[in-house]
């Protein structure tokens, strides 16, 4: 029952819901681009065990899962464990009844797992699925980062995905003084800004499945994320 803290997360990681992203080829695609590992998760996927087994078996990816609740866990490499450390919900906060669950369900299956603290800091579809209350001032979110760094976490993410808010250069710099933290950001971002959170210190940046959902060619778009932020890594 030991944390798989030597998993190392690429700088860039596409989130896709297995739900619309279910093919295979699509993967073996990725796979060709140059991508190493993928990132799935949905609120809720009924064919995600096959997806995780099909892209395992016909790729070499590495698969971490987000699972959204614990009938959302599957044999992926690594599982995260998302404590939402602003949420209200009994369900997703740390030690809240989702959580627990889930944490059983990973334990049950002998999977490897990562925990994670999680903030989300906008007004976006997670806020209300996980009914997260906003934090303040970034002094607060500093607070509640050195707080999960003392308990024992390793890795912060937080959620930007709110266009009316840009991600903070000087909280970056402050969460980067935190020692032996892995910060993660997630937003909808282009290559250009995901290259800007990076260059701020960030050091995975993740975006919402949705705007492989939007894109025209979502292949087409992989590459471009992978040329320009994971082809010279």
């Amino acid at each position: 029952m030991n944390p798989e803290f030597s998993y190392n997360f690429d700088r860039y990681l596409p989130l896709l819901d297995p739900d619309t992203f279910s093919d295979p080829a699509f993967y073996r695609e990725l796979e060709k681009i140059g991508y190493r590992q993928v990132l799935l998760g949905g609120t809720g996927s009924s064919c995600l065990v096959d997806v995780i087994r099909s892209i395992k078996e016909e790729t070499e990816l590495s698969v971490a899962l987000y699972p959204a609740g614990p009938d959302s866990v599957g044999p992926a490499d690594v599982v995260l464990m998302p404590d939402v450390m602003n949420s209200n919900s009994h369900f997703a906060r740390p030690f809240g009844s989702g959580s627990v669950a889930t944490a059983m369900n990973i334990l049950k299956q002998d999977l490897p797992f990562l925990p994670i603290a999680y903030m989300i800091l906008g007004n976006s579809t997670a806020r209300w699925y996980f009914d997260a209350f906003l934090l303040p001032s970034p002094k607060i979110i500093l607070g509640y980062a050195m707080y999960a760094r003392m308990v024992g976490y390793r890795y912060l993410a937080l959620d930007y995905e709110d266009p009316a808010i840009s991600i903070s250069d000087k909280l970056i710099a402050g969460l980067r003084e935190i020692p032996d933290l892995h910060l993660v950001v997630s937003d909808e971002f282009s290559p250009a800004s995901a290259a800007a959170a990076l260059a701020l210190g960030v050091q995975t940046a993740i975006t919402p499945s949705d705007i492989y959902e939007d894109a025209s060619d979502p292949l087409a778009l992989a590459a471009e994320f992978y040329d320009r932020l994971l082809r010279d890594t």
